[in-house]
């Protein structure tokens, strides 16, 4: 029986690894650790008030004057449930938030089937901002930490 050298293992096993983080969104930012536990992605933080259905998320945005945030998500993505353990969570994305958006979770296995077709989310976790008629924004494919996702936010809520 024939091995691989320990070069080329190497280089096999970081192709692979590689290949998986990307089709999972996550385009190699960050890395999860082998041992990290997450919440299951439904578990939004109370205080921000995340919506469900896409049409309560918008009359909300049209009585607050505020854009919608759609975080497209899925159980089984592990970036997404990075997103919620440490971006969702942090103070002053979750301040951010609160005083600028409308939030909206929607599980693309679920309720944001559709959707996520629609708008052309293509990889997970995707986050999108729309105006309150519906205009969209701006958008973060994959994960971002905390720092990363606020600037983001800020230059998406700043272009108009």
């Amino acid at each position: 029986m024939r091995t691989c050298g320990p070069k080329t293992c190497v280089v096999i096993v970081a192709l692979t690894v590689m290949g998986s983080l990307t089709a999972c969104g996550a385009g190699g930012v960050d890395e999860v650790p082998a041992t990290a536990s997450f919440e299951p992605v439904s578990s939004h933080t109370a205080d921000l008030n995340w919506e469900k259905s896409w049409d309560s998320a918008f009359t909300r945005a049209k009585t607050e004057g505020k854009p919608v945030l759609v975080s497209f998500e899925a159980e089984w993505c592990v970036w997404c449930k990075k997103l919620e353990s440490t971006t969702y969570r942090d103070n002053t994305v979750r301040s951010l938030i609160a005083d600028s958006l409308v939030p909206l979770t929607l599980d693309v296995d679920n309720a944001g089937r559709e959707l996520s077709d629609e708008h052309g989310v293509e990889s997970l976790p995707t986050v999108l901002v729309f105006s309150p008629d519906g205009v969209e924004r701006g958008r973060i494919n994959g994960y971002l930490p905390p720092g990363q996702f606020v600037e983001a936010m800020r230059g998406i809520l700043t272009q108009g």
